[in-house]
């Protein structure tokens, strides 16, 4: 008996592929009881779960699960995602898993992608990254089970976090607590089109916290990079000096330290920077960079847990998993004396 594909009971149904994707994956709040009754009813009779269930026992390829890109700004080449990935494949190949998973790395504006979205070449997925809702809505209509991995919640799925914007609140509280009175952010604002990015308003919330006021020449919006960081400390200090400077990931803390050292700035006697994540190159910086550590391997690690189990054992309620970060104090805030 062969698979039964979501497009078969479609077509017997007069409905879309993502319309039939929704209904059984139970994100389908937008479409017509009568119409879910319909694809449920088909699906029985072409097999549909004793199919899946057949499929899930055999020898090979029980689940094909992809994690995706939802951004063409990040990737695997990241060292914060490299070690997502670590900790994905470690969950899928433990030797206790009696289970064989055929795993694949996509991007969504691969064809790639494209084309194993329309030959239903995807059980499940685990998005990384950021984008606009209407990728992610996207993606939600065409794999039947997603879960989450990062920073920044979306909402409406399985999500495995470190939160982000809370870390970036708790950066500039941090940094307020060591006598620092203006403290500039570079990193994505609310200018750009993310849906999952909540940095920036974190950086508001923890000026808020600590009685100081905002002042939007102390903000750079950028894109994630070594060399947006760079370019953004530049801008800043055009028309600025800041006291401290929270950047909103590790990578870009690199450009602006590079920044600040070529301006012969002192750091941190001069202004102090924070970055988020602790990517491995943050401790051999000059000076060394405080940040905050996020569990990266644990957060590839859940997330392969929780959609392996939803796809094994079928639900309705969505998990969310906090995992804690911690601050790890460095150079870059520390005088030599500590303070």
């Amino acid at each position: 008996m062969r698979d039964v594909r979501l497009k078969d009971i479609a077509d017997k149904a007069g409905v879309s592929v993502s319309t039939v994707s929704r209904t059984l994956s139970g994100n389908s709040n937008r479409i017509g009881k009568q119409t879910q009754e319909k694809i449920l009813k088909i699906a029985s009779e072409l097999g549909f779960a004793k199919s899946r269930t057949n499929r899930i026992k055999a020898s090979f390829d029980e689940i094909r699960l992809a994690t995706v890109f939802i951004s063409d700004n990040e990737s695997f080449l990241s060292p914060f995602f490299t070690k997502i990935l670590e900790g994905i494949d470690q969950e899928i190949h433990k030797k206790d898993l009696d289970l064989n998973i055929e795993h694949s790395i996509l991007t969504v504006t691969d064809e790639a992608f494209s084309s194993s979205i329309q030959d239903n070449k995807i059980d499940a997925a685990i998005i990384l990254g950021r984008a606009s809702l209407d990728v992610i809505e996207h993606i939600k209509s065409c794999i039947p089970v997603i879960a989450y991995a990062g920073l920044n919640s979306i909402g409406g799925m399985d999500e495995v976090l470190c939160d982000a914007g809370k870390g970036i609140e708790d950066a500039v509280c941090y940094l307020a607590n060591l006598g620092r009175k203006k403290i500039a952010y570079i990193g994505p604002t609310d200018k750009q089109n993310i849906a999952n990015e909540h940095r920036f308003t974190g950086y508001k919330e923890g000026l808020k916290k600590s009685t100081l006021d905002y002042e939007d020449i102390l903000v750079e919006d950028i894109f994630l990079s070594p060399q947006e960081g760079y370019d953004g400390a530049k801008r800043l200090l055009n028309r600025a000096f800041p006291d401290a400077i929270v950047a909103a990931n590790d990578n870009a803390a690199l450009g602006i330290i590079r920044c600040l050292n070529e301006k012969g700035i002192k750091i941190p006697e001069e202004i102090a920077v924070t970055g988020f994540d602790n990517i491995e190159a943050s401790a051999f910086l000059r000076p060394a960079l405080t940040t905050f550590d996020v569990p990266k391997s644990d957060i590839g690690r859940f997330a392969a847990k929780i959609v392996i189990d939803r796809c094994l054992n079928p639900r309705k309620e969505n998990i969310l998993i906090n995992i804690p970060y911690k601050l790890i104090e460095r150079e870059s805030t520390l005088d030599k004396e500590g303070c």
